[in-house]
């Protein structure tokens, strides 16, 4: 399917046009005066990423399908131009002392809600489950050109990394040669002993460590613990699992939690 990219402009968003396209998922319909209108009037509720238009009849209909959707969701349509705010998807979050190995949950959703709605999002809510986006199974189809993996503590971004996600599949889009930018200044140039979303054993996932010195002198930026499978302090937590991140522009030292603090949610989004 090839696509025709241009831009619908609000006062609020940009919008990207895919032509030719009618996006699924369509929740209210209106008629307006124009594209504009109708982008406008996506513009005023929170749950409309998408609008699709009818120029000539002026039909707007609102879709709750995102930008990076529109090729999973999207039916060829002559009639419909889609127009989606560009602005990233949150496709997974993982939640503290729930259990479960956040790594199996994110590559083939073991264990996770599709539809909870108290899980779509980055705040503390009454979630007890892992969330993810069915569109994840369709990551190589999918066309996005970037993942953003994040850490949230009261509903605010504490650290960040975006990855370019071109030509990626579910795992290896987390790697330090496609970072892009970070919250982290010092990451793309450091070296590290484990990177990746498979960690070190099913105990330390999403594991970004740049080095094993013993455990008080072990320093990371990241780890996702999954259980007591180590002897180290940071391994030992009430509940599993934990999300440990550096709360500073480099790293820290996990196993006295000096330069590190303990998210209230793991998330990654797509764009």
């Amino acid at each position: 399917m090839i696509f025709n990219v241009v831009k619908c402009t609000t006062n609020t968003n940009v919008y990207e046009r895919t032509s030719n396209i009618f996006v699924q998922n369509t929740f209210s319909s209106v008629t307006t005066s124009s594209k504009v209108a109708c982008c406008s009037y996506c513009d005023q509720l929170s749950d409309c990423k998408t609008v699709n238009y009818k120029k000539t009849s002026r039909e707007c209909k609102l879709s709750r399908e995102p930008l990076v959707a529109v090729s999973v969701n999207g039916q060829t349509d002559a009639d419909w131009n889609a127009y989606s705010k560009d602005e990233w998807m949150l496709v997974f979050r993982a939640t503290p002392g729930v259990g479960g190995d956040v790594f199996t949950a994110w590559t083939d959703g073991t264990s996770v809600t599709t539809d909870d709605v108290t899980c779509m999002t980055t705040d503390v809510t009454s979630c007890s489950q892992h969330y993810r986006n069915p569109i994840v199974d369709s990551w190589t189809t999918i066309g996005m050109s970037q993942v953003k993996f994040a850490f949230y503590k009261n509903n605010i971004e504490k650290a960040y990394i975006i990855f370019n996600a071109t030509g990626s599949d579910v795992t290896n889009w987390f790697i330090q040669t496609r970072i892009t930018e970070s919250s982290w200044s010092t990451i793309a140039s450091d070296s590290f002993n484990y990177f990746s979303i498979e960690g070190h054993a099913p105990s330390r996932r999403f594991f970004i460590n740049r080095n094993y010195g013993g455990c008080p002198y072990d320093t990371a930026y990241a780890a996702v613990i999954i259980f007591k499978g180590f002897v180290c302090s940071h391994d030992d937590q009430d509940s599993y699992p934990q999300f440990l991140y550096a709360d500073s522009a480099t790293f820290g030292y996990p196993d006295s939690m000096t330069g590190m603090d303990r998210a209230d949610v793991m998330a990654i989004f797509i764009k």
